[in-house]
């Protein structure tokens, strides 16, 4: 009998001159983390959504790194988008500390474009910012006046929900000072020594560790706990 194997092929692709590199464990790590926090039994089509949504976070994310990085110092910024979400590579490029400091906050700071595309949209179709800035607050905490109800599809309020959650959470988890997330980079490249910048992310994983325990966030705790047990190692044998 002859066997049947299955191949699964990464997605390349080249946007605003960078290389985008996408591999298949990357829909693995999205469909697990919409299943966990939509969960299988509100539908498969709110986890579809959030897994989109937070997949156009996780590249709008990397290629802020990238572009920003590309401005300032050149080079051919290359982005991997993956198991444990996203990696931008530009060994080409020159940059000085402050501004290898400036292309690390891009990430963040770019994830929340979405938002702010949505505050827009919202106050255009209500007629006020004020009210346009409150909903897009209000979608933080997944809920939409009965308003917008009336002006847009369930599942497109529902996506917008998701995506202003996704990008607010990602942006605030990657600033906190904890290697290797930006903020953590971004400590890196404004101390001069390695070792204290591991220390100093050690002593705030193990407090995120615990905030996210009591809590009740158990793999926002296993994550910090993972990148506290990271960051010891790096401090047991130190690069300066």
């Amino acid at each position: 009998m002859k066997e049947h194997k299955i191949t699964v092929h990464m997605i390349s692709f080249t946007l605003f001159r960078v290389q985008i590199t996408i591999l298949p464990s990357l829909w693995v790590m999205l469909i697990l983390l919409g299943w966990l926090f939509v969960g299988f039994s509100t539908g498969m089509e709110r986890v579809a959504l959030f897994s989109v949504a937070l997949f156009f976070c996780l590249l709008i994310h990397e290629m802020g790194h990238a572009v920003v990085g590309r401005y300032l110092g050149g080079g051919q910024p290359e982005v991997l988008l993956a198991w444990l979400g996203g990696d931008c590579c530009n060994e080409t490029a020159r940059l000085t500390r402050l501004q290898g400091v400036l292309m690390t906050l891009a990430g963040p700071l770019s994830s929340l474009l979405p938002v702010l595309i949505i505050a827009a949209i919202l106050s255009c179709s209500l007629g006020s910012f004020s009210e346009g800035v409150s909903e897009t607050l209000d979608f933080i905490t997944g809920h939409a006046s009965g308003r917008l109800a009336e002006l847009f599809p369930p599942m497109m309020l529902v996506f917008a929900i998701y995506l202003v959650q996704v990008c607010v959470c990602w942006s605030l988890l990657n600033l906190l000072p904890v290697f290797p997330l930006d903020g953590g980079q971004v400590m890196h490249g404004l101390m001069n020594s390695a070792q204290s910048m591991h220390r100093i992310s050690l002593l705030f994983a193990c407090v995120f560790t615990l905030c996210f325990v009591l809590l009740g966030s158990l793999w926002m705790g296993l994550i910090m706990a993972t990148l506290a047990i990271l960051n010891y190692c790096c401090m047991r044998a130190p690069i300066d």
